[in-house]
C-alpha cells in the first residue's frame, strides 16, 4: 500500500472518528439531571446504617445540541460531584448505558450521619448533586436535604434523641422539618417514627 492511499485511508478514519464522537457529546444545558420521582421536599435520612431516600432515584438525561437523545452511554462515562456529604451512588439501569431516550437511572445512599451546619439540628444539611458526562459537566444539579435521627450528633440514637423527636411528634412546624424522615411535607407521624425506631442504639 503505497503511502498516499495509507494517508488518505487514515484521514477518512480520523474524520469517521470525530463524527462519531461529535454526534456523541452531550449538551450541558440541554442534558439535565433530576429526582425521579420528582419531589419538591426530597431528602436522605442519614446515619450510619447508610439509608434508602424516600424517591427512588436519580436519573441522568443525555442530549446533543440538536434535542436529540443520546443512547448508549455506559454508566462509567457518568462523574458525580457531592457537597455536603457522604453518599453511594449506583446505576440501577439495566443494561447499565442510556436508553433510547438518553435516560439512565442512578440510586442514592447516605454513608453516613451528616453533620448539620454550623451544629444546629433544627435545619437539615443541604447536599448537593452535580454530574459530567465524559468531560461535559451539565449545567443543573439537584440539592437534597439531610436529616439524621442523631440529633446531637454524638454517634448514638439514644433517650436525648427521644425526647427531641417526641416534641416534634404530631406537629406541622418549619422547627420540626428536622423529623420529617420520609419528607412528606407534613404532620410529623407514626411512619417517622418507625424510621427513628429502626435506628435507636449506640453506634
Amino acid at each position: 500500500m503505497s503511502r498516499i492511499l495509507a494517508g488518505v485511508l487514515a484521514g477518512c478514519l480520523i474524520l469517521a472518528v470525530a463524527g462519531v464522537a461529535g454526534a456523541g457529546i452531550p449538551d450541558p444545558d440541554l442534558s439535565t439531571i433530576v429526582l425521579d420521582p420528582v419531589q419538591t421536599n426530597a431528602g436522605l435520612m442519614t446515619c450510619w446504617k447508610g439509608d434508602a431516600p424516600p424517591f427512588e432515584m436519580i436519573k441522568v438525561t443525555a442530549k446533543r445540541t440538536d434535542t436529540t437523545p443520546i443512547e448508549g452511554i455506559p454508566y462509567t462515562s457518568f462523574f458525580f460531584t457531592v457537597v455536603g456529604g457522604s453518599v453511594t451512588i449506583t446505576c440501577e439501569s439495566v443494561p447499565a448505558e442510556t436508553d433510547v431516550n438518553g435516560e439512565i437511572l442512578f440510586s442514592i445512599v447516605a454513608n453516613e450521619a451528616i453533620a448539620h451546619p454550623l451544629g444546629d439540628p433544627a435545619v437539615g444539611t443541604p447536599l448537593d448533586i452535580d454530574v459530567q458526562i465524559y468531560t461535559v459537566a451539565l449545567t443543573n444539579g439537584v440539592s437534597l436535604t439531610c436529616n439524621t435521627v442523631d440529633y446531637n450528633l454524638d454517634d448514638a440514637v439514644d433517650p436525648i434523641d427521644f425526647v427531641k423527636f417526641a416534641a416534634d411528634f404530631n406537629k406541622s412546624t418549619p422547627e420540626t422539618e428536622r423529623s420529617d424522615f420520609d419528607w412528606s411535607g407534613g404532620t410529623i407521624d407514626p411512619i417517622d417514627f418507625v424510621k427513628f425506631a429502626a435506628h435507636f442504639g449506640p453506634h
